[in-house]
């Protein structure tokens, strides 16, 4: 069994943002980025952890979660501009920055 941690995170395919990438931020440093209907893999150690994601400004809320070794970990992750809430992007780009991408843990 490896020591290491796995940490996928799974994009969804929408409108928003679909020509760029989200940056994925672990433990406060820059790890990768994933693109619309893409999937990244990192790395990390055992232990508590927490997760965002960024474009430009903005963001998701932070994720914690706890590690043990040789856990496989998923996330989901994608734009809150989906739908009628589309015509909301200026809102979410001034007043709601930590909620223009959602992300949460895969069942």
């Amino acid at each position: 069994m490896s020591d290491q941690t796995q940490i996928t995170v799974r994009r969804t395919t929408s409108y928003a943002d679909r020509l760029r990438a989200y940056k994925i931020v672990l433990d406060g440093a820059l790890v990768g980025t994933v693109r619309a209907g893409q999937s990244a893999t990192v790395s990390t150690t055992p232990g508590r952890h927490s997760l965002v994601l960024r474009i430009d400004w903005c963001g998701s809320e932070e994720v914690s979660f706890e590690a043990r070794t040789g856990e496989h970990i998923t996330f989901e992750c994608g734009s809150s501009l989906a739908g009628w809430r589309v015509l909301l992007a200026i809102v979410y780009m001034i007043f709601r920055t930590r909620e223009y991408l959602w992300l949460r843990r895969a069942a």
